[in-house]
């Protein structure tokens, strides 16, 4: 019975996982199922022959030749003929009934189910499983009751019907405790996790997975821990815990190889081989998928028969055949993305040159634009320039006409208009304001920065410093301001010692420093 559990495991976890190109390899292939039925028979038959030969001991006259028939669906079961198996067992039962030995019925009916299961007919193996039931019920054969409603859990389980599958298992782990079964509390405590695990309840089948994983430890049963250890591992890949499914996946293989077991060694490198796929590790799926079929390889040679062999080997060049393909396709698939990673790029590449194009246009167009305001500027304040240096001439000419007038001696001017133009001020306040305006209209700033540098200036030494910026000699300063060169000097003079020594050696560094 421990032995279909471990197959029933095998088969229902590739049901689940189909991942990647090993899954598609297994599934063309075939290989799995056929290999794990012929070679778990051993276990199966071992596990539920006890029963029968307690019965043959006890009855060994009457019930020879049906132990014989027996003996023989055992051993076509474990080689994997299961319609032989079949015939063997039907026959069995037949000449079992004739004698009335509902022990021997109720046993071979349990052996009847367990082949129509591997038949896959499970209508028939569950009506089997049922008579079997009632027999062992009714003879207080509980052991054999448990086993009956492990089995038909394992078939309700297999049909969804999760609600009757923990109805059956609950009552065979009820049995088996009562019995002090350990091994076959353990099985029925990994059955209840695949269970919860097939209808997704993960932290409840890992609750019972760890239940059987402790029974089995009791009894240092090491079958039992390496295929709790097992489902265990594909709980926590389902989880997406790495770390964990890895440790329990390695300690099921170590146990299988410590006891040499070939069945339990090849499913534990498949369950690894999973893992790593699972993760994203195709190298390494690949490479315990090849050791996984290498076992399977080495079971087949040991147990099939000759026509299996040849079965096995025309598979395995299909197997090979389609594993070319395969890699042929990935291959194809790995140049494919190859290509659209480079195209990728091109048009990424494309599409930032686009923008980066769309932005240094954009600088050179606002560049463009920033220089020819720039020059219009420039062109702007050469005219304004233009226009304060005319008004200055001006003013010059009018200073020199009245220095002029001022030196011929007229002791009454006889016309009024000279005496008003005799009497005018050059740079009144007036004037001083209008040519303050046209000044600070060509240099903004320079009023406000001989305000920021905090000197103790007269409006007198401002006016010098005006007519500096614009260039003016002396002469020409002392004219437009109605003041002579001597008190231009020394206005300058004035100004050069209300200026900070150590910043400043002349009045024209701190000019330069106004209108930088």
């Amino acid at each position: 019975m421990w032995g279909i559990f471990l197959l029933h495991s095998v088969v229902c976890q590739h049901k689940k996982y189909k991942f990647g190109f090993i899954t598609r390899f297994m599934k063309q292939a075939g290989i799995t199922y056929l290999y794990t039925v012929s070679l778990l028979l051993v276990l199966i038959s071992c596990r539920q022959q006890p029963v029968q030969d307690n019965i043959a001991t006890k009855k060994a006259p009457a019930i020879t030749q049906t132990d014989s028939l027996t003996n023989k669906g055992n051993e076509q079961w474990r080689m994997g003929n299961y319609q032989e198996a079949l015939n063997y067992f039907t026959r069995a039962y037949t000449r079992v009934k004739q004698t009335g030995d509902e022990q021997q019925m109720a046993t071979l009916l349990n052996n009847l189910g367990l082949v129509h299961w591997r038949l896959e007919n499970n209508s028939a193996a569950m009506e089997c499983y049922n008579e079997a039931a009632k027999l062992a019920e009714k003879l207080d054969m509980k052991r054999l009751l448990g086993l009956t409603c492990t089995n038909r859990a394992l078939i309700l389980k297999e049909q969804r019907d999760f609600k009757a599958a923990f109805s059956f298992n609950n009552r065979a782990i009820a049995l088996f405790k009562e019995l002090a079964e350990p091994r076959d509390l353990a099985i029925a405590y990994n059955n209840q996790g695949q269970i919860y695990r097939f209808s997704e309840q993960p932290d409840d089948a890992l609750k019972y997975y760890l239940l059987s994983l402790e029974e089995c430890k009791n009894i240092n049963y090491s079958e039992g821990m390496a295929t709790a250890y097992q489902n265990l591992s594909t709980v926590y890949t389902a989880k997406g815990d790495g770390n964990r499914a890895f440790e329990y996946a390695h300690k099921c293989l170590g146990l299988s190889l410590k006891g040499n077991s070939k069945v339990r060694t090849s499913e534990a490198y498949l369950e690894l081989s999973r893992i790593h796929d699972k993760f994203a590790d195709p190298d390494s799926a690949l490479y315990y998928y090849k050791k996984h079929y290498e076992r399977e390889r080495e079971l087949m040679e040991a147990n099939q028969s000759d026509l299996l062999s040849r079965y096995q080997a025309n598979l395995g060049m299909e197997v090979k055949n389609l594993r070319i393909k395969n890699l042929q396709n990935e291959k194809q698939i790995a140049n494919n993305r190859l290509w659209l990673i480079v195209l990728g790029i091109f048009i990424a590449l494309l599409t930032v040159a686009f923008f980066v194009y769309r932005y240094l246009s954009a600088i050179k167009f606002n560049k463009r634009q920033l220089e020819q305001e720039l020059q219009n500027s420039r062109k702007l304040i050469e005219v304004k320039e233009q226009e304060l240096k005319t008004y200055i001439i001006d003013l010059s000419r009018k200073n020199a006409i009245i220095s002029s007038l001022t030196e011929v001696a007229m002791p009454e001017p006889a016309d009024p208009d000279v005496a008003e133009l005799l009497s005018q001020k050059i740079l009144t306040d007036d004037d001083w304001e209008k040519f303050k305006g046209r000044f600070h209209a060509i240099y903004p700033k320079f009023f406000q920065r001989i305000k920021e540098s905090r000197l103790p200036l007269t409006e007198a030494e401002i006016r010098i410093l005006v007519l500096m910026r614009l260039e003016l000699t002396g002469k020409d300063m002392a004219n437009i301001l109605g003041i002579s060169p001597q008190s231009v000097r020394v206005c300058k003079m004035r100004l050069k010692k209300k200026l900070p020594a150590e910043k400043y050696e002349t009045v024209e560094d701190f000019l330069l420093h106004i209108v930088r």
